[in-house]
């Protein structure tokens, strides 16, 4: 009935707890598709004797190619109605399949969110919000009280595996951040009805060590794709739903977040100064500007040369900044 997949990298350290977790489930009739992205540690060989043990474990093995590869090699091998995902580094409670798929009731829901517990050091948080059901057009009163815009990862979630087959839905390979996002997004669009439950039956890990993805700068390349990804998925988001100031300015602050990453990567790699230059003017940078305040003397600086349109002056000083830090 339900697939859950686990892509891991690396997990040694985390992988025996999260796959423990699932097996012993109070709902029983999943598979569990442990993709392993080509690590280089033990957790290939954990995963294995986990298969052996368990006929409900399969392990699928492939080369390194980041997590949307390897969830989508999961997808490819699902074959539940259902299918729920959860991260290697995480955990989940003995409630966690059962209290998504009895949610499932009504025949018209075909998507299901449940919330997280938030571990980050000794600091433990439970994130709850109102339980409801609701169609695409009130799909937009999830962002201002369920708040959408943050929750935006596959975990704690259960989605119909045709809609994701027919709709051809995967996750955006070489897009690095964002990725969840759009595919949540989309998959939304084709929804009758979206129920969300009060509980919290996902332990999220914040691991400092293992550094965190929305802080991290990649490639221009990766982050200008994100961009694009997740403002499409919005623009779709937004013509389903009534106009609203507080969804507006929700959304603003997500784009204008993603187009100040594409800002820190301009500068973090080698490019061409007039490619720079013609990225800063063919930009809009309103919702950056309107929803994105810079706390420091020289963010501050450089939203005054972009609201100026001063870009080569802007660009001359990011780009002396960075030679001086380096």
């Amino acid at each position: 009935m339900i697939s859950i997949i686990v892509p891991i990298y690396n997990a040694e350290k985390y992988i025996r707890r999260c796959i423990e977790s699932i097996l012993c489930q109070t709902y029983c009739d999943f598979e569990l598709l442990v993709v392993d992205d080509g690590s280089d540690d033990s957790s290939h060989a954990i995963c294995d004797e986990y298969a052996k043990q368990d006929h409900r474990v399969r392990v699928l093995h492939k080369r390194n190619g980041g997590v949307s590869s390897a969830r989508n090699l999961g997808l490819d091998n699902a074959s539940g109605e259902w299918v729920a995902f959860c991260d290697a580094d995480d955990y989940v409670s003995p409630l966690y399949l059962e209290n998504l798929y009895r949610a499932t009731d009504n025949s018209d829901i075909d998507l299901v969110l449940n919330y997280a517990i938030v571990h980050n050091g000794g600091e433990i948080k439970e994130e709850l919000y109102p339980s409801r059901v609701v169609d695409l057009s009130d799909v937009g009163s999830l962002f201002f009280e369920n708040d959408l815009i943050w929750h935006t990862s596959p975990w704690s979630k259960l989605f119909r595996r045709n809609i994701i087959e027919c709709e051809r839905l995967r996750f955006a390979e070489g897009v690095n951040i964002g990725e969840d996002a759009v595919f949540l997004y989309t998959y939304m669009l084709h929804c009758r009805k979206i129920r969300t439950v009060c509980t919290c039956d996902y332990n999220y890990m914040i691991n400092s060590a293992s550094g965190s993805l929305t802080q991290r700068i990649n490639s221009f390349a990766s982050e200008l794709k994100g961009l694009e990804a997740i403002t499409e998925a919005v623009e779709r988001i937004k013509a389903i739903c009534p106009q609203s100031t507080v969804l507006e300015s929700k959304f603003g602050w997500l784009t204008g977040c993603y187009k100040r990453r594409t800002l820190l990567a301009l500068y973090h790699e080698k490019m061409r100064k007039d490619d720079r230059i013609a990225y800063l003017v063919a930009t809009d940078f309103t919702d950056y500007f309107a929803h994105c305040v810079e706390d420091s003397v020289q963010g501050r600086l450089y939203q005054w040369l972009l609201k100026s349109g001063n870009y080569k002056m802007y660009d001359l000083v990011r780009y002396l900044i960075k030679k001086i830090k380096s």
